[in-house]
């Protein structure tokens, strides 16, 4: 019974080893496929860091991504659509609201709100609007990939 003092309190407390490793695993994965999608513009690398069967659901686009491949067109059309504006999007977590929760089957739940940010031709960056967002990822290989993507709640940043 005293050695099942720590795991209760534990689990009484929300929290345990484990779900730190786990928060700073999805946090970083989730921080990695946004730069790589957002900052850097590589739909390729941003797609592989997707599963095959990825779907993306967005409150004002609808389900604009059925597989990895959807994905990939939707990252390199949003980049093309920035260039040829002369701005650059880039998405920011914001970090109070990460809550990450473990799932079956080598599977993750991340739940938070994110930030986009636009910087056009002036180089001055603007803050434009908020979302929340819904994220589940899967170990694949020992890799987190996003599987089920939903971003919701789109409102314009507040002055």
């Amino acid at each position: 019974m005293l050695l099942a003092l720590p795991l209760l309190a534990a689990a009484v407390a929300g929290t345990s080893p484990a779900s730190d490793t786990l928060r700073e695993q999805i946090r970083a994965a989730d921080t990695q496929l946004f730069a790589v999608a957002f900052d850097a513009c590589d739909a390729d690398r941003a797609a592989a860091m997707t599963t095959e069967d990825m779907e993306f659901f967005h409150d004002k686009d609808g389900k604009s991504a059925n597989s990895r491949e959807d994905f990939r067109r939707s990252v390199a059309t949003l980049c093309d659509n920035a260039r040829k504006g002369g701005w650059h999007l880039r998405r920011e977590l914001v970090e109070s609201s990460l809550q990450v929760f473990p799932l079956q089957d080598d599977r993750a739940l991340e739940m938070g709100d994110h930030r986009f940010h636009e910087r056009g031709a002036d180089g001055v960056e603007r803050w434009t609007g908020q979302a929340r967002f819904i994220q589940v990822w899967r170990r694949v290989n020992g890799q987190w990939q996003a599987e089920r993507v939903i971003s919701y709640d789109h409102h314009p940043a507040d002055k």
